[in-house]
C-alpha cells in the first residue's frame, strides 16, 4: 500500500470501461491505498462493481448527480482523503509499474506527470516545472499524481470542461512542484466515444481564453 487513492467519475456508457480499469489499478506492483469510482449516472454499474469485488483493493463506489467535468472530479477527490491523488479517466489504463513510478518521484515533487502513451506515440515531461505550467504550457495528462492539500486549495474549477490545463496552472500558483516520469505509466485510449470528442469549437475557443486569462491575468480565477 501507499498513500495515493486512484480514483474515477463515470456516467452515460462510460460504466462499460470499468472492468478493464479495474484490472489495470489491481495488477499495479505498488498498490493504492483507496480506490474511489463516483457513478453519476452510469448505464451499467454491474460488470464494474463485480470487477472491484474481485479485486484486492480497498474501494467505494460513491453516487451522485452529473454537474459537469470539474465537479465531478472534484467529488471524486473529496471522498478520497490520502495524502496523494490520481484521477484516470476510466477508459485509461495503467501499466503495472505506474504507481511504484509516483512513488519514486513524491519525495522531492508535488505533482508527478505520468507519460501516457497515445497510439504509438509516447508522451514524456522529462524536464516539466512549475514556470512551465504558470506559462500556461502543456505539462500533464489528465492522470497526473498530486498531493491532495494542493487541490484543496485551488480545485478543478467547474466553469466549463476544459478543466486540466486550468487546473495544473492552479496548483502551479500555490507552489506546486513537477516532475515527470522517465517512462510511459498509462495509456490513453481513443475512440469515437471519448468525452473530448463532444467539445464543440466554441467550447474549445472558450476554454482556451480562460487558460489565457489565468496565464497573463494572474488574480483572475474562473
Amino acid at each position: 500500500m501507499w498513500p495515493i487513492g486512484v480514483v474515477t467519475s463515470i456516467w452515460g456508457s462510460y460504466g462499460h470501461h470499468l472492468p478493464r480499469w479495474v484490472n489495470s489499478v489491481a495488477g499495479q506492483t505498488l498498490k493504492p491505498e483507496l480506490v474511489t469510482v463516483v457513478d453519476l449516472g452510469v448505464d451499467d454499474i454491474g460488470p464494474g462493481r463485480e470487477a472491484l469485488e474481485a479485486s484486492n483493493l480497498n474501494w467505494q463506489i460513491i453516487q451522485d448527480a452529473y454537474r459537469g467535468m470539474g465537479a465531478a472530479r472534484n467529488r471524486a477527490v473529496e471522498a478520497t482523503p490520502t495524502e496523494w491523488v490520481m484521477h484516470l479517466d476510466a477508459d485509461d489504463l495503467l501499466y503495472r509499474h505506474a504507481i511504484h513510478d509516483i512513488a519514486e518521484l513524491a519525495p522531492s515533487t508535488d505533482v508527478v506527470s505520468v507519460g501516457m502513451l497515445k497510439g504509438r506515440r509516447e508522451h514524456l515531461f522529462p524536464n516539466v516545472s512549475t514556470s512551465d505550467a504558470l506559462e500556461g504550457k502543456f505539462v500533464a495528462f489528465s492522470c497526473a499524481a498530486f498531493r491532495r492539500h494542493f487541490w484543496a486549495q485551488s480545485p478543478w474549477h467547474e466553469t466549463n470542461d476544459w478543466v486540466d490545463s486550468a487546473f495544473w496552472v492552479g496548483l502551479a500558483r500555490h507552489g506546486a512542484r513537477f516532475a515527470g516520469t522517465k517512462r510511459v505509466g498509462a495509456i490513453y485510449q481513443q475512440h469515437p466515444g471519448s468525452f473530448s470528442r463532444q467539445m464543440t469549437n466554441a467550447d474549445r475557443r472558450d476554454a482556451r481564453a480562460q487558460l489565457h486569462r489565468m496565464v497573463y491575468q494572474p488574480g483572475w480565477t474562473p
